[in-house]
């Protein structure tokens, strides 16, 4: 950087908020038109040009995103994503209250129905993933996409917008979405699967079982012996942690719809999340699912970009 003025490093430092395709294919040509309209002895971007290249950068991440290609590491955790999403809602569900899902599919249901007269919610459910099996890929993402679109509707009819349980699934439903639009689909996720892969998974859906309400919860044993045995068997499950797909699904199907819980950590601080303003409470459920999605889609192409630098500097 010797002999670089301060207003180029600065005009530099900017264009580093930009993806770094983006950068190589136009980041010479942005600084010398940015350099030749500043003024003479000028030192610092003005406050237009620096609000110009933020919002710049946003748009050319914003279209890396939609256009761009994911890491195959990730279309691959997104394919067993595509896969699981709609049988893990359907298992959490089970632990709780089938009319609770009835009444969110169909605003006017008796949250008490019983079963079998609950389960229709269920099927409904499972339409993106048999479309998906299928083979009908962009069916099955428009059926997801009008699912949760739907969901959303009968939400606001019924009220019932600032349940965190409710954005749990939300954002759960919009992972599904995505999955699907975005990778290979379920037919993908069954490739994937193996005995080893369910072994290492058996431990985290014992555990995720047991939050869930599917397994008991009440042993004939203390409840210290029950509490270290739970732990041990959520620790049994930490070697999938070391394997990149385990990861990437446990931030997809856990991390990301989960931290729509995190509104919870306000009770510690003495605030209450029912009696904040609806603007505040959708900020407080949906902001962090938010966040934790674009870092995962930041990772993915941070990776994918590698990936291609390798490889040119291969050939």
């Amino acid at each position: 950087m010797n002999g670089v003025t301060p207003l180029e490093r600065r005009y530099r430092r900017l264009l580093g908020w930009y993806p770094a395709p983006h950068r190589a294919a136009y980041g010479e040509e942005m600084i010398g038109v940015l350099l030749a309209a500043a003024s003479d002895g000028r030192r610092r971007p003005g406050m237009a040009d620096t609000v110009d290249l933020v919002k710049a950068a946003v748009r050319a991440w914003l279209r890396a995103i939609v256009i761009g290609a994911p890491d195959p590491g990730w279309r691959d955790a997104l394919a067993a994503a595509s896969l699981l999403a709609a049988p893990l809602m359907i298992v959490l569900l089970l632990g709780q209250n089938l009319g609770w899902i009835a009444s969110l599919v169909w605003h006017t249901a008796s949250e008490t129905s019983g079963v079998p007269g609950a389960l229709w919610p269920l099927a409904v459910l499972m339409l993106p993933l048999v479309l998906g099996l299928l083979g009908l890929a962009r069916t099955a993402t428009v059926a997801a996409f009008l699912l949760m679109v739907w969901v959303i509707v009968q939400a606001v009819l019924g009220q019932r917008l600032q349940e965190p349980r409710l954005a749990g699934y939300l954002v759960l439903l919009g992972v599904q979405v995505v999955a699907l639009a975005r990778s290979p689909g379920p037919r993908r996720g069954i490739e994937l699967a193996s005995a080893r892969a369910a072994l290492l998974a058996a431990p985290w859906l014992a555990t995720a079982a047991y939050a869930g309400g599917i397994m008991p919860t009440h042993y004939p044993v203390p409840l210290i012996v029950a509490e270290i045995a739970i732990g041990l068997v959520a620790l049994a499950g930490l070697p999938a942690l070391a394997v990149p797909a385990g990861r990437r699904l446990l931030w997809l199907l856990v991390a990301i719809p989960g931290s729509a819980f995190v509104v919870s950590l306000l009770t510690f601080a003495n605030v209450s999340f029912y009696a904040m303003s609806f603007a505040a409470s959708q900020v407080a459920l949906y902001l962090p699912p938010m966040i934790l999605a674009g870092l995962a889609v930041m990772a993915a192409r941070r990776l994918n970009g590698h990936r291609r630098g390798l490889a040119g500097g291969a050939a």
